[in-house]
């Protein structure tokens, strides 16, 4: 597990790094809030642990900057104040829990222990799948009761694996969660200790529980987590499942999890047939039995269930329009969806599950609107794209409000009316937000409950919250359950929109954004949870007429597109995409019916990156996203950063640099250029060696990269221990008040060479203004060396 500890005091700081390392976690450390900002915006963590006392940006502002970004990574705040309301701000501020100096090592150990237990199944202090057990408060493991060695990488790696049985990690994010900014894997390092690993687990008769997902990385096998362990005088062989083999589990899962949805939507169509036969059919059901069976229909086809896609058209087509129904037509739908509830249960995991007798009365929990005069989507409407919101409120007005605010990202809202009907959902559903409407007569425990329940999961959602009480405890209530937000009514939809926008896109369980342009809905509707479990966000689009929009508003990582639509198809769109600037380098997959030598050469040639067959296979389709998206990112790092310093090189820098300079231009405003100069390292070099020198310049690209100095947007190096920094809107004179700080910072910098000799560089700066000094980058750049001659 990886902890950020953000604390000035060295000495303090020292004592708390040596606590969490003997406990076997990944500690970075940050000596000040700005910095602290830094690393937690850099990379993943755990658990970050703040002092609130720190210099330039004090721990609670940290905090809530942090929950206002719409990160949800547990805070533990250390405070030297006993004081009520200090330990109130540190809550209203997003703190999980805090601790009050002095503080007592066992206390704090058990603390941080709490805090990475969230969002666990187990609430256990010790990990135990099948018969490997981990402790994490003795970092001791056993399996089958037999002690295990293993090294402090190895044993974070099994935490990690064992905290996540069922996530997917790829080497880079493992190397993301395991290793601090100071310690940086060597090549293979990763594989080694997989390997490693392996070999541990293989002696005492764990064979075969880390498990290689093709194209993806290392999980915890799900298929021997609850195995008989292996007999270490008989070991088995390797077994290698195929991407046929992953894809019929994922789909057994699949169809386990939404087997309720699936009656669900059986109980609209019996419904149905029960208004057929009262005749007492209205417009709203005949539509919501259309949906229904719609849905059915590319749903139980992804599941071999051709009988059960047949059956669905046919009651699909009969209802088409808005034609009354004719006495052959109604005879049909009774016969047909008959024979779906004799199909659907068959096909259930529940081996002594009976059929669905057909109903003489409303199946239990259906509550339908069918007024004629509301306008409303019935409870049970099947929408186009799956909802990623969720609303808990019986205000339709606000909720349909909500919804053409949620139009224009292509995403859709389910609403609720009450606190149970919710948790029912939710049992089978993973919104990405939810706004909760604290209606008068819902108790604060069962509130707090739900918030509390949700922030546990894996990922964590967040909750927003509407209340008509304004008291500060309540505020702390909501706050210590892990509420994100608290609005107290009236509000209106746009502040709730808001809100629920920063929260989507500073989610920090989806690391992929991608959206997928299909005109069928049935597609989308199962291709998003075989790319979610996945942590990749996939907005689905129906209508290609709104891709400009809808592309705009999601900025998507990666674009799918179907080749065959109408009125736009995906050539088209790709060719549209292409053709602009700013989203040319977009990768672009394609998803084809057709792998006729013709369609393939049309894909390529609109520009696509590559592209997958239709029927997809979830395995293959998740390889083809993730070797794309890796490839484009070590593209983009190669051509834009440098990769001793990890600020932007020049190309980009100086890119960044001018369009900066003409917005000052136009604006009239000031713009300063400040070159800092490490001059010693040629010298440093020859006399030390590179390794040294590169040593230097990892520094202080990390203490420029925590500089978030208001004013500075662009810093890049320029090679030969040259670092340039451009300052839009301010002048020469406030520019050197800004850099003031890390010029501070630079020079107190102490190195050690690999003799144990320490030294000290000299840092030097030139500052000149755009545009009394230079009408252009370059210009400003030569005058810089001209005061310098």
């Amino acid at each position: 597990m990886k902890i950020l500890l953000i604390e000035d005091d060295p000495i303090f700081a020292s004592m708390l790094v040596q606590s969490l390392t003997n406990q076997r976690y990944i500690v970075d450390q940050a000596e000040d809030g700005q910095m602290g900002w830094e690393y937690a915006q850099s990379t993943t963590y755990n658990l970050i642990v703040i002092d609130v006392g720190l210099p330039k940006l004090d721990g609670i502002t940290l905090c809530q900057k942090l929950r206002y970004q719409g990160s949800t990574i547990p805070i533990l705040l250390i405070t030297a104040k006993d004081g009520t309301s200090e330990r109130i701000r540190g809550l209203d501020a997003g703190a999980d829990d805090y601790l009050i100096k002095p503080i007592d090592i066992a206390e704090f150990q058990a603390r941080v222990r709490a805090l990475l237990r969230r969002g666990e199944v187990s609430h256990s202090s010790i990990l135990e799948i099948g018969n490997l057990q981990l402790n994490p408060v003795t970092c001791q493991v056993h399996y089958a009761h037999q002690p295990i060695t293993l090294t402090p990488k190895e044993y974070s790696l099994l935490e990690l694996l064992m905290r996540n049985p069922a996530r997917v990690f790829s080497r880079a994010e493992l190397i993301e969660y395991l290793w601090s900014f100071d310690d940086p894997p060597q090549e293979e390092s990763v594989k080694a200790h997989i390997k490693g690993l392996r070999q541990k687990l293989k002696a005492v008769g764990a064979a075969e529980w880390i498990e290689n997902v093709y194209g993806l990385g290392y999980r915890l096998s799900a298929k021997l987590q609850t195995t008989p362990s292996v007999s270490v005088d008989s070991p088995q062989p390797a077994i290698e499942i195929s991407l046929e083999q992953q894809f019929n589990q994922a789909k057994e899962k699949l169809w386990n999890q939404y087997q309720d949805l699936l009656i669900e939507r059986l109980a609209i169509l019996q419904h149905l047939a029960i208004a057929l036969t009262t005749n007492t059919l209205l417009p709203s059901l005949r539509n919501a039995a259309e949906q229904a069976a719609h849905k059915l229909a590319g749903v139980l086809g992804m599941f071999d269930l051709e009988q059960g896609t047949e059956i669905a058209q046919k009651i699909e087509q009969n209802l088409e329009g808005d034609q009354p129904l004719t006495f052959e037509q109604i005879q049909l739908l009774h016969s047909y969806i008959h024979e779906l509830e004799k199909l659907l249960p068959h096909s259930m995991s529940e081996p002594d599950q009976s059929p669905l007798s057909f109903p003489t009365s409303t199946p239990p929990n259906l509550e339908i609107n069918l007024s004629p005069n509301v306008n409303s989507l019935p409870e049970y409407s099947v929408s186009e794209i799956s909802p990623r919101l969720l609303l808990i409120d019986s205000d339709l007005e606000f909720g349909k409000a909500l919804q053409s605010l949620a139009d224009s990202m292509g995403l859709a809202w389910q609403q609720i009316p009450t606190l149970v009907e919710a948790k029912t959902w939710l049992n089978i559903n993973t919104p990405e937000v939810v706004v909760f409407n604290d209606y008068p007569n819902i108790k604060a425990e069962d509130r707090s409950q739900l918030i509390i329940d949700l922030a546990k999961r894996t990922p964590p959602i967040p909750v927003l919250v509407l209340t008509s009480t304004e008291g500060l405890m309540d505020r702390v209530t909501v706050a210590r359950a892990g509420g994100r937000r608290i609005f107290v009514k009236p509000v209106t939809p746009t502040q709730i929109w808001e809100a629920t926008s920063q929260l989507l896109h500073a989610s920090p369980h989806s690391k992929v954004n991608v959206l997928v342009v299909d005109d069928d809905p049935l597609f989308l509707a199962t291709l998003r949870p075989v790319l979610e479990p996945w942590r990749i966000r996939m907005t689905g689009l129906i209508d290609p007429l709104r891709f400009w929009e809808v592309l705009n508003s999601v900025s998507p990582d990666l674009l799918i597109l179907d080749v065959e639509m109408s009125p736009v198809s995906g050539i088209e769109l790709c060719q549209t995409v292409r053709a602009d600037p700013h989203w040319q380098g977009l990768p672009i997959v394609f998803l084809t019916a057709h792998c006729d030598s013709k369609t393939i050469q049309q894909v390529f040639a609109a520009g696509a990156d590559d592209y997958v067959s239709k029927p997809v296979m979830g395995p293959e389709l998740l390889t083809r996203i993730t070797n794309r998206l890796e490839r484009t990112r070590l593209l983009q790092t190669l051509s834009t950063k440098d990769p001793i310093t990890g600020l932007a090189n020049y190309l980009q820098s100086s890119q960044e640099l001018e369009q900066q300079i003409q917005k000052c231009q136009q604006l009239e405003q000031p713009f300063s250029l400040g070159v800092l100069s490490f001059s010693q390292l040629h010298d440093i070099n020859l006399e030390y060696g590179h390794l040294i020198g590169y040593q230097v310049l990892q520094r202080w690209g990390r203490l420029f990269q925590g500089m978030t100095t208001v004013g500075v947007e662009t810093i890049g190096y320029w090679g030969n221990g040259e670092f340039v920094v451009g300052m839009p809107g301010l002048t020469q004179a406030e520019a050197q008040e800004h850099l003031s700080d890390i010029l501070i910072s630079l020079r107190q910098q102490v190195f050690t060479t690999l003799e144990g000799q320490r030294f000290q560089v000299v840092c030097e700066v030139k500052i000149t203004e755009f545009p009394t000094q230079g009408q252009t980058l370059q210009q400003l750049y030569q005058q810089v060396h001209h005061r310098n001659g």
